[in-house]
């Protein structure tokens, strides 16, 4: 039935059992009344038991439903009495039991929700309550109802049936009103208003209709039988409202008064003056009503006050809970923001060494612990070019990656700084284990990380460091790992190191090589080497490479790969490349002076002086000034991450360029992005690496790259030399693939300028 059709039904059902009541017809009330008392228990069944999932909620659903279905029996069992067997249903047993059974059901109702409801009030605040209420309802029924009457009392009794429910309707009436003074935190919602209601309703109509019933003349379907039906529709708009919102509750802002309760004194007072107005001279009720209330009022406030000073030490108690679990939660919260590293989320380089200091302590005797230090490669660098948000998420990433590594291995991983990751791994293989751990987090690091859409690679250098092997102190350890990690940077990335003795020694070796730098006198102590760069076909001379050399002041002889390193991290690389243009700038226009011919001359550069504002500038001053041709005067880079993404960087050599010296990349094919370079930088010659030519012979891998690196420069008209030839077999392979030049111990080493004139070009 669609809802239309539905409530076209309800109200024609309505509008004829309203023209019954009013007409007092017996056969339309008949037939109509039990249609609509079902018809009501079937809404209350939809709202208080379907509708819900509180388990209390249903079980008075089903009581309140059973009490109006009761009803729809007895009208049903009346209706076929009157209409069909024409008998009288008012001396029924079965009739009268039926009406009696929705009181009992009712009161079940009333009682299970009252039971309920109890448990959140004041018990002596309830009691003093139902005894207040009794008290008037006595009164009331004792002048109203009996009129004073121990006849009228009896005749009553003399009934059970009648006399039970008239006992429950009081019961019923009287916690109904309990619940309503009663104070509570929480506004009642519109169904639980409405519901109450309606069993106010509902009870305040028995109480008539018995009176009717015993002391004058009750006619069927007559407005008192609507009274009741009105009383159910009440509780039926209550069940629809519960089951459409489905609302418990209403919070409201602030405490109920519970001093001066105004719904309490209206009904209370009201009582007195009712006896007053209507039975005057029955005084002494009265006065007994006003003293009741005096008691009441002296003992109700009594009990509010403590009422009231109970809530007050629970919302105290509340309160210093509550600030108790601030105080927790804030503790909490900065030990973790002091224990947890602010960008990579990990643990804290102060909560580490302390973590690692407590372990050392309690460390077994048959258990050993190990400890990376991992080093982010270029993080400057990358913060420079992309900025600090995407540098930091990067190392963000790496994080990831690597917590993920060392958390499957046992470990426990902190941050160490801007771009150093530490490990602790507890095993009795630790030093196994460590190894094990750090390739794999290479491994897993080798794949570019995609940052705002930026495909970056990073490369990292680990050191370990082992307890008791190594030492028995927490910052040796770390510092011992420290020292591997640098060991490993010092030879390439994505190296792993351990520590050993000769590790120390490495260390100290850089320490002192570090002193030396800030008190070397540039002219005393470093030479310039040059080394011969040939034709590849006829091996003739085409250009020579500046290299440097570096003797102290005992005339110890200090490899580059060991200072080049300390003086790019200490800054010293910028006055020395400096020294080292003008110097093979000097020494190419001696040798154009001494035989009339203009040689090319390669110089490394460091990408750090590139990033000088002024380099070009300086490189230009150092040409004029010894009548150098641009064309002969070659700068050579090592591909960089920082050199291909830094726009300072290739605006530099863009200008260079533009100034007509000559670009070149060392060391191409084995570094960052080799071949990308030939498209965003201006380059006229690229070096292919020794690590390639080592292998040009017997590896198909390293002599592809060669060919293809040669292929793609011939297309964009970039000259290629091949470096670290040694062999003549190397030669004629290079020969073969169609290199321009090559350079290499086969045909000379680095060697002083005055060799070179006698060699060379004498």
């Amino acid at each position: 039935m669609n809802r239309r059709l539905w409530t076209f039904f309800l109200v024609l059902i309505s509008l004829s059992y309203i023209f019954a009541i009013i007409t007092n017809n017996n056969t339309i009330g008949d037939m109509v009344s039990p249609i609509l008392v079902f018809v009501i228990s079937g809404y209350i069944f939809y709202g208080y038991v379907i509708q819900q999932k509180n388990k209390n909620m249903v079980c008075f659903g089903w009581l309140l439903t059973l009490s109006i279905f009761s009803w729809f029996v007895s009208d049903l069992w009346w209706g076929i009495q009157t209409l069909i067997l024409h008998s009288n249903p008012q001396d029924d047993l079965i009739t009268a039991y039926g009406y009696f059974v929705t009181n009992l059901l009712l009161f079940l109702a009333v009682f299970f929700t009252g039971y309920q409801d109890l448990k959140k009030m004041n018990k002596i605040q309830a009691m003093l309550d139902t005894l207040i209420v009794s008290i008037c309802m006595a009164v009331l029924l004792w002048l109203f109802v009996f009129e004073q009457s121990n006849t009228k009392v009896l005749l009553l009794l003399s009934d059970p049936i009648s006399m039970a429910s008239l006992v429950i309707d009081i019961i019923i009436y009287a916690w109904i009103n309990v619940w309503i003074f009663s104070t509570r935190l929480k506004k009642p919602p519109l169904h639980h208003l409405l519901l109450v209601a309606g069993g106010l309703m509902y009870v305040i109509t028995d109480f008539i209709y018995f009176y009717i019933y015993f002391y004058s003349n009750y006619e069927p379907n007559s407005w008192i039988d609507g009274a009741y039906m009105i009383s159910f529709a009440v509780m039926a708009i209550s069940a629809y409202v519960k089951g459409k919102l489905n609302i418990d509750s209403i919070p409201k802002e602030a405490v109920k008064n519970i001093f001066y309760k105004f719904e309490v004194e209206i009904f209370i007072l009201f009582i007195p003056i009712v006896v007053l107005i209507f039975k005057r001279s029955q005084l002494q009720y009265f006065i007994l009503l006003v003293v009741a209330l005096l008691i009441y009022y002296v003992l109700i406030n009594f009990t509010q006050k403590s009422i009231f000073q109970e809530k007050l030490l629970e919302l105290e108690k509340e309160n210093v809970l509550g600030l108790e679990r601030k105080v927790e939660e804030r503790t909490e919260e900065i030990i973790k923001i002091l224990n947890t590293d602010f960008v990579s989320g990990l643990y804290s380089r102060r909560f580490f060494e302390t973590l690692l200091s407590e372990t050392l302590n309690k460390i077994e005797i048959d258990q050993k612990i190990a400890l990376l230090y991992i080093d982010l490669n270029k993080s400057k660098a990358i913060k420079y070019i992309y900025g600090k948000e995407t540098s930091d998420n990067l190392v963000k990433k790496v994080a990831e990656a690597i917590s993920f590594i060392a958390t499957e291995n046992f470990g426990i991983i902190a941050s160490y700084g801007d771009d150093a990751f530490v490990i602790m791994l507890i095993d009795q293989d630790a030093d196994l284990v460590a190894r094990k751990t750090a390739e794999q987090i290479i491994e897993q690091c080798s794949e570019s990380f995609y940052i705002n859409n930026y495909p970056i690679r990073v490369s990292l250098n680990i050191g370990i460091s082992c307890f008791p092997t190594d030492t028995t102190n927490a910052n040796d350890l770390i510092k011992n790992a420290d020292i591997a990690m640098m060991q490993a940077k010092a030879k390439g990335y994505n190296r792993i190191q351990l520590y050993n003795d000769k590790i120390g020694k490495f260390t100290y070796n850089r320490h002192r090589i570090e002193l030396k730098l800030k008190k070397v006198i540039f002219d005393n102590e470093f030479l310039l080497y040059y080394q011969p760069q040939v034709y590849c076909m006829n091996g003739t001379v085409c250009g020579f490479e500046t290299l440097i050399r570096w003797f102290d002041e005992e005339k110890n002889f200090i490899s580059p790969s060991d200072f080049i390193p300390v003086a790019e991290e200490i800054g010293l690389i910028i006055p020395l490349g400096y020294w080292i243009i003008e110097n093979a700038a000097k020494q190419l226009a001696t040798w154009k002076k001494e035989t009339g011919n203009d040689y090319r001359i390669a110089v490394n550069v460091s990408s750090k002086q590139l990033m000088e504002t002024d380099f070009v500038q300086r490189l230009h001053n150092t040409l004029k000034r010894y009548d150098i041709l641009p064309e002969t005067f070659e700068i050579e880079i090592t591909e960089s991450q920082e050199i291909e993404h830094s726009i300072e960087i290739l605006e530099t050599l863009k200008e260079i360029n533009k100034l007509g010296v000559l670009i070149a990349i060392d060391d191409f094919g084995t570094g960052y992005s080799s071949l990308n370079y030939l498209k965003n930088i201006p380059v006229d010659r690229i070096k292919i690496a020794k690590e390639l030519i080592d292998k040009i012979e017997d590896d198909v891998y390293s002599s592809s790259i060669i060919q293809m690196a040669i292929n793609i420069a011939k297309v964009k008209g970039i000259k290629v030399i091949a470096e670290g030839v040694e062999t003549k077999e190397q030669w004629e392979c290079l020969k073969s693939l169609g290199c321009d030049e090559i350079q290499g111990y086969y045909f000379a080493k680095p060697m002083p300028a005055k060799e070179i004139v006698k060699h060379w070009i004498g």
